[in-house]
């Protein structure tokens, strides 16, 4: 077992992915500041490149403000329409976070494989210096934690 300082857990949260960002500088503010403007929140950030010039950002808000995100898309459809959108409902962040995660070797991993031997699905994943966690179903939430309650000892 290895100790960590502490799981994450955030439930009640709607996933949006956009893919077929033009890869190019601003193109992540852009996003990001219409949630902004809008204040809303985001409990989860995740963006990445592609090998065919384009980009993919994932966000996740919690669900009661989603309606005032679908609202927007379909406002404003010519904003929109080269992009495409998925929205996945009812999923939740699980995770753990530090100290010292660079000085242990094979977080990811262990973390990654624990999840994927109780048949959890990853919808995104991400990482710093001091956490790793990751998007999945609502449904799965509790397999996914008792399965890294395994291998991570909370203090």
């Amino acid at each position: 077992m290895i100790k960590v300082g502490g799981m994450i857990e955030v439930v009640n949260l709607t996933l949006y992915r956009f893919s077929d960002l033009i890869d190019k500088p601003g193109t992540a503010a852009k996003i990001l500041t219409f949630f902004g403007k809008k204040k809303l929140n985001l409990e989860y950030i995740t963006e990445t490149s592609t090998n065919d010039g384009t980009a993919a950002m994932t966000v996740c808000v919690e669900k009661k403000i989603s309606d005032r995100i679908d609202s927007f898309l379909e406002d404003n459809q010519g904003l929109v329409d080269s992009l495409q959108i998925v929205k996945t409902e009812n999923v939740s962040i699980i995770g753990v976070y530090g100290p010292h995660f660079r000085e242990k070797p094979a977080i990811a991993s262990t973390f990654c494989a624990l999840i994927g031997e109780v048949s959890v699905n990853i919808l995104s994943l991400s990482s710093s210096i001091s956490s790793i966690l990751c998007i999945i179903d609502s449904s799965e939430l509790e397999t996914a934690k008792s399965a890294l309650l395994k291998y991570f000892r909370l203090p």
